[in-house]
């Protein structure tokens, strides 16, 4: 009983929360992905670390710096940075 009781109250304090809202409007722009390739070719998914420094180089240009994250991927002979430049 206490256990059912307590999941109870877990669920329903759990449905009060609300994530922080995102976008522009909140002070944090939406940011694109990069994608880089090798010179217009398609880079091989062992390349990571040449396509990396495609990317930092990519931001750079921009006065900016690349954002890695567990979620960049490669993809069809592209290297996904999803978070993109800061």
């Amino acid at each position: 009983m206490r256990v059912a009781a307590a999941l109870s109250l877990t669920l329903a304090l759990g449905a009060c929360v609300q994530p922080a809202p995102q976008g522009a409007g909140q002070g944090t722009a939406a940011r694109e992905p990069v994608r880089v390739t090798n010179a217009g070719q398609p880079f091989r998914m062992y390349e990571g670390a040449a396509a990396r420094r495609v990317a930092d180089a990519t931001c750079a240009s921009q006065g900016r710096r690349l954002r890695p994250s567990i979620y960049d991927r490669f993809e069809a002979g592209t290297w996904v940075y999803v978070e993109g430049c800061a």
